[in-house]
């Protein structure tokens, strides 16, 4: 994922998208069994976002424990995948 700050996001597939800093619908984190077993995990969270042009983008950010860094990726969402995100604040994998 690239930002700029025109807030413009590039996707990993390299489509565009321009977003609005109030277009934030809905953030969380990702439920996982982990961090039941292990109290230093990390686990990844989700923002999703809604464009200009209505479309949904689902951002998840996962902590990589082999070089200390944070991976972004961002996913285009139906309205009805994405209404999920607002009723519940939760994604499951």
């Amino acid at each position: 994922m690239n930002v700029d700050f025109t807030n413009l996001i590039i996707t990993d597939c390299g489509k565009k998208y321009e977003i609005d800093i109030f277009d934030q619908l809905a953030v969380g984190v990702v439920e996982c069994d982990s961090f039941l077993q292990d109290p230093y995990f990390i686990p990844s969270t989700f923002s999703l976002y809604k464009t200009k042009s209505d479309i949904y983008l689902l951002q998840i950010t996962t902590f990589n424990e082999a070089n200390d860094s944070l991976e972004t990726s961002i996913k285009v969402l139906s309205e009805k995948e994405a209404s999920n995100y607002l009723e519940n604040c939760t994604y499951n994998i």
